[in-house]
């Protein structure tokens, strides 16, 4: 399948990388990661409610691919909870984020015959390796069950990226796919947050709903443009574009949180740069 990268969905997909990670850098203002993500997800259910009515359901061929994207989803929560446990969000994160894009080659070139361009390869190994860069750490090697866990989060976020192509393309409506999607994911993470953290999950709601509001927001605008990018251009590309947000949410962080941005965030920074700049050249 011949698909090209072209200025619109390379312009869209940074925007939604910029967007991913500021809803990430809300998410990480709570102490409790389930609570936190639970108050994103609950105004996301209304605003995807609310853009279905505008837009309305994907086509029925569509459905098999939001169910599988669910559970993927849900397993994605799952590792990366398990992932965050065994080691440093500074080594999860990254592998997990860098991993992903590559993985998304492979499985595009067998799903859907989705062969790159040697510009392509390139560009994507490069965004993957800065990436991957940032959570290289003195003793990561042996951290077995960390890099284990944050390998099976970028499996995950491989296969609902690939699945979400897919679905995408046979929908009719990517915005009103990612819409029911949202609510499916929506309402699983809700659901089990209401039952582990009842009252502490109503007391975050209570005080910071803005704080949701803003988040759910971005996350649906975030999630409905690479889908959208994901019918116009090959998904491992979009994949790559959408991963440097890990690049976005150092930035902010060092920006808005006064975070440390050392020498390794500006190589893997330059290094994600160049690897753009190959796509965008390479078409």
């Amino acid at each position: 399948m011949a698909m090209s990268l072209d200025a619109l969905p390379l312009a869209l997909v940074l925007l939604a990388a910029l967007m991913h990670a500021g809803w990430n850098m809300i998410a990480k203002l709570g102490d409790d990661r389930l609570v936190a993500m639970a108050l994103i997800k609950a105004p996301n259910i209304l605003l995807s409610c609310a853009v279905l009515a505008f837009v309305g359901l994907p086509s029925a061929e569509s459905w098999p691919y939001l169910l599988g994207s669910t559970v993927v989803n849900c397993l994605y929560f799952y590792f990366l909870i398990h992932a965050y446990r065994a080691g440093d969000l500074s080594l999860a994160y990254p592998v997990a984020r860098g991993t992903a894009p590559v993985l998304v080659l492979a499985l595009a070139a067998v799903a859907v015959g989705e062969l790159p361009t040697p510009a392509a390869f390139a560009g994507v190994t490069l965004i993957c390796f800065a990436i991957l860069a940032l959570g290289m750490q003195r003793h990561a090697p042996a951290k077995h069950e960390a890099l284990l866990w944050a390998g099976g989060v970028g499996l995950c976020i491989a296969l609902y990226t690939v699945i979400d192509g897919i679905g995408g393309r046979l929908s009719g409506t990517p915005v009103g796919y990612v819409a029911v999607l949202n609510v499916f994911t929506g309402v699983a993470i809700c659901g089990t947050t209401a039952c582990l953290r009842g009252r502490v999950f109503l007391q975050a709601l209570r005080s910071n709903w803005m704080n949701g509001l803003l988040g759910g927001t971005m996350m649906l605008a975030s999630y409905a443009i690479v889908v959208y990018a994901l019918t116009l251009a090959p998904m491992a590309q979009v994949a790559a574009l959408r991963e440097t947000s890990v690049i976005f949410a150092a930035l902010l962080g060092a920006l808005l949180l006064r975070e440390p941005f050392g020498a390794k965030r500006i190589v893997a920074s330059i290094g994600v740069a160049a690897g753009i700049a190959i796509l965008a050249l390479g078409g």
